[in-house]
């Protein structure tokens, strides 16, 4: 979804052209993450069986093994590789420092509390920026500052979720310098402040296009964030941002209710 971001942004949605290449640095992004992903879970198989819905997981659970995990990251690779080239250069360069930054976060610097979640969130911006060098398009930086303020929110809320398992925060070096006082002030400042760049990127948008209607789809955006902390303090989820967007009704009307109303006004 953050790869198609910029076709969406950049005004080309109607572009059969641009679905095509949106489609190919999404295809290969996926790749490049699914590997990177396979990695991080061969690594972190023992600490996952102690959590109490990562243990379930293909590796940790011993449903599949290493050796099989492997061998299918290199076939992904390959695969990868091969519809990067199909792409403009910077394509490659981007999914290249992905990998860079996600070694380093495997290595070291997951253990480092507040950076952990940095790294995180800066996996999302390097989506976003995946698909504009796809289409060689620029977007507002402030769509940028509003993905890698969302991916904040959404890091630190699942951090939040992790702090309730004891055993699991244990093995945790990152969690130990956590704790729930911070982190609730931590999405309190990403959640708003996202808030507040989403609604000065769409009042740009509204002055370049004369569309001013555009500002009032910042409510869509509230209720997310409001939804999704009710789903954290209230529901005691959060560990899996992508599970409670995609399966609570309320959040997925949302996202749909926000795209066709941003549509009918920019078209």
């Amino acid at each position: 979804m953050f790869v198609f971001a910029p076709l969406f942004f950049a005004h080309q949605f109607l572009e059969v052209r641009g679905w095509t290449l949106s489609g190919l640095a999404a295809l290969g992004f996926l790749g490049v993450s699914c590997v990177v992903y396979i990695i991080n879970d061969v690594r972190d198989a023992r600490e996952d069986r102690l959590h109490p819905v990562k243990r379930q997981r293909p590796l940790a659970s011993g449903e599949i093994p290493v050796a099989q995990a492997l061998l299918l990251a290199g076939v992904i690779v390959v695969v990868a590789a091969w519809i990067l080239a199909q792409l403009p250069y910077p394509c490659t360069v981007i999914a290249l420092l992905y990998v860079a930054l996600n070694l380093c976060y495997t290595l070291w610097l997951k253990h480092i509390a507040i950076i952990d979640v940095f790294f995180i969130a800066s996996y999302y911006v390097l989506r976003v920026l995946m698909g504009c060098y796809a289409l060689a398009v620029t977007i507002s930086p402030w769509i940028i500052l509003t993905t890698f303020l969302l991916a904040l929110f959404l890091g630190f809320g699942k951090r939040y979720h992790e702090m309730g398992f004891e055993e699991y925060a244990r093995q945790k070096l990152n969690l130990q310098h956590y704790n729930r006082n911070l982190l609730d002030r931590l999405m309190t400042i990403c959640g708003g402040a996202a808030l507040i760049t989403y609604a000065i990127y769409t009042a740009e948008i509204s002055r370049e296009t004369g569309r001013i209607e555009l500002v009032y789809t910042t409510a869509f955006v509230a209720f997310g964030l409001f939804r999704y902390l009710q789903s954290i303090y209230v529901y005691h989820q959060g560990g899996e941002p992508e599970t409670i967007i995609f399966k609570d009704k309320w959040q997925l009307a949302n996202i749909v209710a926000w795209l066709m109303v941003t549509l009918w006004i920019l078209f």
